[in-house]
């Protein structure tokens, strides 16, 4: 993969649970907010440009924070989620304050940048080995899909890449244990995966209001339908990767999020009704517009989704300072940024 590779980071939400902007909180030891390592992780691993989805009114907040971060090296760039979207939403309605969701933030993200991209949460903790497994998967995806990227004008430039379920990926995520990602503090919404023996993403519910029901988990879906799966469930945190060059540019993700978006505003969403990144992508299955590896991590996933989370996951973060995982500063200790080709 020649071309950067490219972390998007949602950091535009409104933290309405937590009670104040958690994409920014400390968290101990070393004061970082969970945002801070997937900066570092994702440095590591070798992305080199990370794009993050913010409230315009909040970037002086952001740029105080993450100044740590640029003095490193990092290349960190911003884009404005909004609900005016030229083309789309040009006359927002006045009463609706909630953003328009997920798969709109990273629409937004997408059409600010060319090419392949990843993209996470600002509040949630993945782990190293997770950003590293989906920058390699990429690479090596990206040299199996689009061999003519490294063979300009060979046999293979004539032909667009085929994401049909016999084909190969061209989108990954990264799979959890839906036990590892709950809360003991209220329900949470999770990206619930069915997968086929191949690994290989066949259907992607979004579950809201997950929690705990002796060996199960229940909640509802979006529609309010009723949830009842295993605690051991492979769920999506939202850690993604989506490949696309500019050959094939009806056929990337930018392309159907533009597309779904526009019918999900045709259709009418009310004040409250969001377009969620997984519903799109489950949408696109079926019709053989993406093929999504499912990648399994024993990496921890850390989140604070209510205020009550806070203390454990600045414990787990102890203890992986004090085993040497990180330093007690993270930009004291500047990961090494690397470009793999």
């Amino acid at each position: 993969m020649n071309t950067p590779l490219t972390l998007v980071i949602l950091a535009a939400g409104r933290s309405t649970r937590f009670g104040r902007l958690k994409q920014l909180t400390p968290i101990r030891p070393g004061g970082e907010a969970l945002l801070d390592y997937a900066l570092h992780d994702g440095a590591l691993a070798g992305f080199t440009r990370f794009v993050l989805v913010i409230q315009e009114d909040k970037q002086d907040d952001f740029d105080a924070h993450l100044a740590p971060a640029a003095a490193a090296g990092l290349d960190i760039r911003y884009v404005y989620q909004g609900l005016a979207h030229p083309g789309l939403v040009d006359d927002p309605p006045s009463d609706r304050s909630r953003p328009w969701g997920t798969g709109h933030a990273v629409l937004t993200a997408a059409e600010s940048f060319g090419g392949s991209f990843a993209l996470c949460n600002a509040d949630d903790f993945y782990g190293r080995e997770a950003f590293a497994a989906l920058a390699e998967a990429m690479r090596d995806a990206e040299r199996d899909l689009l061999p003519d990227a490294r063979q300009p004008g060979g046999p293979a430039a004539a032909r667009p890449p085929d994401p049909a379920t016999t084909g190969p990926p061209n989108a990954f995520t990264v799979g959890y244990p839906l036990e590892v990602t709950l809360s003991e503090s209220g329900g949470v919404s999770r990206g619930l995966c069915r997968i086929d023996e191949e690994g290989v993403l066949q259907k992607l519910t979004e579950g809201l209001k997950l929690r705990r029901a002796g060996k199960r988990v229940r909640g509802h879906d979006v529609a309010g339908n009723p949830i009842d799966v295993p605690l051991d469930r492979p769920v999506c945190m939202n850690l993604w990767g989506f490949l696309e060059t500019r050959r094939t540019s009806r056929e990337g993700i930018r392309y159907h999020l533009r597309r779904l978006f526009s019918d999900f505003i045709e259709f009418g969403p009310g004040l409250d009704r969001e377009f969620y990144l997984t519903e799109a992508v489950n949408d696109l299955i079926p019709a053989a517009l993406v093929r999504c590896s499912v990648l399994p991590t024993r990496e921890q996933w850390l989140g604070v989704t209510f205020p009550d989370d806070h203390a454990g996951v600045a414990e787990s973060l102890r203890a992986l300072v004090d085993s040497g995982v990180y330093p007690m500063r993270l930009w004291d200790a500047p990961p090494t940024l690397v470009s793999r080709a």
